[in-house]
């Protein structure tokens, strides 16, 4: 191999050179003045400006220990998720038996009996029980298992399996519940995180109140249903005026109705980060009756994130409040495309049906926390309480089925699934972030440094060569990184060091091994041969048990242990590379001249 050492020396210079491009927005980053970071935390757009167009624009966080801030812990009241959706159940199985003209005496919903997920039903007669059970039962309530019969009652429970899909997803609804509420608070580098079964874990560096905090994150969610207005063409003006944003786009295109005519649909196109410049633009432009919401579009690969707006009628038809339940609906024979069903209150379903009823034809928007999620058209009269969403558009079954799930997620995210307790809180001073990132500096630059001067007095040649194998494993970890986003705790440096001290103990064996192929009256060429051989299945067992305990360690933690595993997962492929493959290049250069002597 020592033949091919230019092409192998121009090979790592490129990685080299790669993880460089990667590492330039944490330089940046780290390198903001206080009054620049205080900027870039306050608003997610803002870092935009000091990193170069052609750079990425992901950058390695600082966490909560590092800059200060709050840390909360929340449980969530799984079984509390569970006796709710069962009272939902009892309210749908009423409705569906006096639809289906079929007798009975009383639906009751146990809540107050554990484990609150029963529901009994007394029918008038074996006729109507007979026909439920035979023709409706299966076909409507998936959801619920019989786990009684005596007579003309019929005991129902929350079926086993829905409830701990339920469960999973009462966890689900309230982290993205908190993502939303927390994207309002202007904290723009939080972590929030499922925290064993029932609990998420909050942490928001930079943010000092948290009193503050635990009232926007516990607050009802607001969702509301509002009517799109597709005759106002005001955007259309807006273009040719001075001042229109060169970012932005008036588009126009149509969705078809359900006489076979076609509505206008005329919106502005922008990336997401302009999104505060555009509300300031339009404030005193919307017509009066309007109003102009915003909605996400998905990104392409390699483009900026985009939204597009919604020009809206200004009264709020329905809200959250009126709505109980959604959940997807599954693709069938009778309904080729998946759907998201909508449960709504007994007020909220006459509200429901009168709207629709009244426009037909005409799009009506879901909103949740000011955010558009879908305008879909209106295609006859709601009525009953329930409603559906039919997925569209040019996509896949498996796309289509992914969207509804999403957006039953969001609908149901409009408010906390369950209860929720603060079960831990605490806050972390900067003046404390900033002591502890200081000493990690210290201990960070001692241990390299003894280790360092270790290296090369000891093992000369071979620990520079071993001190240049470092530094490629430095910029390899910085850069993966910075690539991902990483988040970094005073654990997650711990972890870091320990890995620069794992691959100087890689080198150690590498160089160990040549030195015994030396004695042994062998060429220095081929003595790195040898010992880059012999030594490298110690390298690879040593390293796949550490990495295996770090997989470990990420998989079951939680907070700094994750962080911990993180790095130390990063850093044990990265420091393979650099043992086994750069510092070989080195060797293989040195020795490609044919000395005699090798100073190892």
């Amino acid at each position: 191999m020592s033949q091919t050492w230019p092409i192998r020396l121009l090979i790592a210079l490129g990685l080299l050179a790669l993880s460089a491009y990667f590492i330039v927005p944490t330089a940046i980053y780290f390198g903001l003045s206080e009054e620049e970071t205080a900027e870039v935390r306050a608003n997610k757009g803002a870092f935009d400006k000091y990193v170069p167009s052609w750079a990425p624009d992901s950058h390695i966080v600082p966490g909560l220990d590092l800059q200060g801030g709050i840390h909360m812990v929340l449980g969530v009241d799984l079984e509390k998720a569970i006796a709710d959706r069962a009272g939902r159940s009892a309210n749908r199985l009423r409705s569906t038996l006096e639809d289906k003209s079929i007798g009975f005496e009383r639906i009751d919903h146990l809540r107050d009996e554990d484990p609150g997920d029963r529901i009994v039903a007394v029918f008038k007669d074996d006729a109507g029980k007979t026909t439920f059970k035979n023709d409706i039962f299966e076909g409507y309530f998936g959801d619920l298992a019989i786990v009684e019969e005596d007579g003309l009652t019929v005991t129902f429970r929350v079926h086993p399996d829905y409830a701990n899909q339920l469960k999973k997803e009462a966890v689900d609804q309230t982290i993205k519940t908190i993502n939303n509420r927390i994207d309002k608070m202007g904290v723009t580098e939080p972590s929030i995180s499922k925290r064993g079964d029932d609990q998420v874990q909050i942490q928001l560096p930079g943010y000092d109140d948290p009193e503050e905090a635990k009232s926007l994150i516990g607050r009802t969610a607001q969702l509301e249903f509002q009517m799109c207005d597709d005759d106002t063409d005001f955007l259309v003006q807006l273009k040719g005026q001075p001042g229109f944003p060169a970012w932005a786009t008036v588009e126009q295109s149509g969705f078809q109705k359900p006489d076979g005519g076609f509505g206008n649909d005329i919106y502005m196109y922008f990336p997401e980060k302009n999104l505060q410049d555009l509300q300031e633009y339009l404030k005193g432009k919307v017509p009066s009756g309007l109003v102009v919401k915003y909605g996400k579009i998905p990104p392409k690969p390699g483009q900026d994130a985009m939204m597009r707006s919604y020009t809206l009628r200004s009264a709020v038809e329905i809200t959250g409040d009126d709505l109980v339940d959604a959940r997807v609906q599954p693709a069938s024979a009778e309904q080729p495309r998946p759907a998201v069903g909508l449960d709504f209150s007994p007020a909220g379903g006459k509200l429901f049906g009168e709207l629709t009823g009244k426009n037909i034809g005409n799009r009506m928007a879901i909103v949740l926390e000011d955010i558009v999620d879908s305008a879909p058209v209106i295609q006859t009269a709601i009525t009953g309480g329930s409603a559906q969403i039919t997925m569209g558009g040019n996509r896949t079954a498996t796309e289509m089925l992914r969207d509804a799930q999403q957006l039953a997620l969001v609908l149901k995210s409009g408010a906390l699934p369950a209860p929720v307790q603060f079960r831990e809180e605490r806050s972390v001073g900067p003046s404390l972030g900033k002591i502890a990132v200081e000493n990690g500096k210290k201990a960070f630059a001692w241990g390299g440094i003894l280790v360092l001067l270790f290296m090369v007095f000891y093992y000369r040649l071979g620990g520079v060569i071993s001190v240049v194998g470092i530094v490629f494993n430095l910029a390899f970890m910085a850069a993966a990184m910075s690539w991902l986003g990483a988040t970094v705790t005073l654990p997650g440096l711990a972890g870091l060091l320990l890995t620069v001290g794992m691959a100087v103990d890689a080198n150690i064996i590498i160089i160990e091994r040549i030195r015994e192929e030396l004695r042994a009256g062998k060429t220095p060429r081929s003595a790195v041969g040898a010992g880059y051989d012999h030594a490298l299945s110690a390298i690879i067992d040593a390293n796949v048990t550490t990495f295996i305990a770090g997989f470990v360690l990420w998989q079951f933690g939680t907070g700094p242990i994750q962080n911990f595993a993180t790095t130390l997962l990063i850093g044990t492929i990265s420091s393979v590379v650099s043992a086994v493959f750069v510092t070989r290049i080195f060797f293989d250069m040195i020795v490609s001249k044919g000395p005699e002597k090798l100073s190892v």
